[in-house]
């Protein structure tokens, strides 16, 4: 839809005046999913830790191939649930969740390989014989309630495993394959596109969402039949064993109306279970921003994986690329502020199970001296713990494994527990050496198991640090800067990152005139007024908190204008706003006589992305300011009317 010219640049004339009094005072309370707080271990049951050998000697185990089953199971995984390498390990690095790959009965092995990973499900209902029982589940279950862990499963609703044949277009399923999938739904061939591989297949309409992905069985997730079955699917996993979120595989190639219809339905469920602010978050695998902020804001897929932030953080880790670049990425946060989305929903990772290990990605991004990559992979991570985001960390990632050729898909899968893998008993590691014929649970001593930790503790300690307020205050060359605030507090943290191998200097600004207290990482300071001057030597991070609370208040309002967008053809509403101070602004839409809250911006510059499509053409908008302090500035209601398309 566009826009017409004439129609946004008369909107000025019709801006009335601002009120820039304090109208009292209010805490803003923005939508925050439930995994808002939490750091979360990413894990692939198969390779983390064999705890019952006795399900080992199945069909597709052949622990010395990448593309087979190891032996890894949930009895592993669970361990003694006090002090051994299980789940009470994870919680010993800090970790409060375990996202763990799909659990459920895998397809038949075929010659090139096996549903280790559990993205080729057939029985839904019940969990892989490769990795345990029911029962092993809710002993796990009870095992992360104890310890304080909440689960999180990867579901999958694109696809089934590859059972599905075509014969001259016309698909059918195999006899020795009738009835394997569960429930009976899923053996109805109605229920799917059958219209071949996404790459070559003959859809009228996109092969991206209709077509198979990579040969996997494409549902018509349009269907109620399948979205609602879905919805009964999972909604019994959440009652029987708790989980407190889904990781939602390939998010962007079901359809658009798939979230508005299956998202309502499992949250009803997990409201049934008890679970309280279920967090679903997705997969779309989109390093562009204003993409990615299409499949929260316009298909309402409550949140997702952060793949620009994983991009632009490597890249910084790497020296690749400056400081600018994160501020250019954090610029395009207000794309995904709405009534119940931010940017701080977003899960933030540096590496995954498919594009690779972080060490890997930073040291194929550019070439550095060897002896700099230990200290380029703990800044990507005091970067992942310290902005805003819900931090993913990939398991053995704690322990500097890396990756060998690509360093992507099967070759970024090793096993936690002694490989029978030989390339991995000598692939390089970040920070240690290889592992030879050992195990890779020495995450107490190693350097990155041991900044995990101290992250975590800091986080723990000064609730600021955790995905709360965060405002730019200073990007330039190698040196990026962040303040940061909890809400409903006036105390501000300065964190400062330093990808350069040498030392810097910067100055600057804040809203507090206070001296400052070194509470993390490296460096020197001098305070000039609101005014810090920093020195920080080469890859380190240094966090400073004010000994007293923000003084630089004073805040001065402009108009607010409006524009047409023209990479997402939204309207900006950008509500101009001059201080020092770590403010938010909520913006409103008039309904009826009732004012509605549209979102708030927790970062200046203060700016808010209006889909045009979901409200009449006539409307009436204001913004508001909260500053530190809880006091409220009011910008008066602005009406305007969009061109038709």
């Amino acid at each position: 839809m566009k826009f017409a010219r004439i129609a946004l640049a008369s909107l000025v004339i019709f801006a009335l005046t601002k009120s820039a009094l304090p109208v009292g005072a209010q805490v803003i309370d923005e939508s925050k999913v439930g995994l808002r707080k939490d750091l979360i271990y990413f894990v692939m049951p198969d390779r983390y830790r064999n705890g019952d050998p006795t399900n080992d000697d199945l069909p597709g185990y052949e622990p010395s191939k990448t593309a087979f089953y190891h032996g890894g199971d949930l009895k592993g995984l669970t361990g003694d649930c006090v002090d051994d390498n299980g789940l009470a390990r994870i919680k010993e690095l800090g970790f409060t969740a375990l996202w763990m790959t799909p659990l459920v009965v895998q397809q038949p092995p075929i010659s090139n390989g096996a549903g280790y990973h559990g993205y080729w499900g057939v029985d839904f209902l019940n969990v892989d014989p490769h990795l345990g029982t029911n029962e092993d589940l809710s002993a796990l279950r009870d095992c992360a309630k104890k310890l304080g862990i909440k689960l999180i499963l990867d579901v999958v609703t694109n696809h089934t495993g590859d059972i599905i044949t075509y014969q001259d277009r016309t698909p059918f399923i195999p006899d020795q394959y009738l009835g394997i999938k569960k429930p009976g739904w899923l053996n109805e061939l109605s229920n799917y596109h059958n219209v071949g591989d996404m790459n070559r297949c003959w859809s009228k309409s996109s092969c991206t969402r209709d077509g198979d992905f990579y040969g996997l069985d494409d549902l018509a997730t349009e269907k109620p039949e399948v979205f609602s079955g879905w919805a009964e699917v999972y909604g019994s996993w959440i009652r029987q064993y708790g989980f407190s979120g889904f990781r939602v595989d390939t998010a962007r190639h079901v359809d658009a109306k798939f979230f508005k219809n299956w998202s309502p339905l499992i949250q009803k469920e997990a409201e049934r279970a008890g679970i309280e602010n279920f967090t679903i978050f997705g997969e779309v695998w989109e390093q562009n921003p204003t993409e990615l902020m299409r499949y929260i804001r316009i298909n309402k897929l409550q949140t997702a994986l952060d793949f620009p932030f994983q991009r632009v953080a490597v890249e910084f880790a790497s020296a690749y690329s400056d400081a600018e670049s994160l501020e250019r990425l954090f610029a395009y946060d207000d794309y995904y502020t709405d009534t119940n989305s931010s940017a701080g929903n977003l899960v933030t990772f540096l590496g995954n199970h498919d594009m690779g290990r972080v060490a890997f990605l930073i040291e194929s991004r550019k070439v550095n001296p060897e002896s700099q990559l230990l200290s380029r992979v703990k800044l990507a991570h005091s970067l992942l713990y310290l902005s805003r985001g819900i931090p993913a960390v990939y398991y053995g990632d704690e322990v500097g494994m890396m990756g060998t050729g690509t360093g992507s898909d099967q070759l970024a899968r090793q096993d936690m527990f002694p490989t029978k893998v030989e390339i991995w008993k000598s692939e390089r590691r970040a920070g240690s050496t290889p592992v030879g014929e050992g195990d890779s649970f020495g995450s107490n001593s190693h350097p990155l198991g041991v900044h995990l930790r101290a992250l975590s503790n800091l986080r723990s300690s000064y609730p600021a640090l955790a995905n709360e307020q965060m405002q730019v205050r200073y990007a330039k060359g190698p040196v990026f800067a962040i303040s940061k605030r909890e809400t409903g507090s006036d105390e501000e943290f300065l964190v400062v990152f330093n990808n350069s191998s040498k030392e810097q200097k910067a100055k600057v600004s804040t809203a507090s005139d206070s001296p400052w207290d070194r509470i993390f990482g490296a460096g020197t300071w001098r305070s000039q007024g609101a005014d810090v001057e920093v020195t920080i030597p080469g890859l380190e991070v240094l966090v400073l908190k004010a000994s007293k609370g923000t003084t630089e208040t004073r805040t001065k309002l402009g108009s607010l204008r409006l524009s047409e967008d023209f990479l997402t053809e939204f309207i900006a509403i950008n509500a101009q706003v001059k201080s020092r101070d770590l403010l938010k602004a909520e913006f409103f839409v008039k309904k009826g006589v009732k004012w509605h809250s549209l979102g708030t911006d927790t970062s200046a510059p203060f700016t808010y992305f209006l889909n045009p499509k979901e409200y009449p053409r006539r409307l009436t908008i204001k913004a508001k300011i909260t500053d530190s302090k809880g006091r409220i500035y009011e910008f008066k209601p602005l009406a305007f009317t969009p061109a038709s398309s």
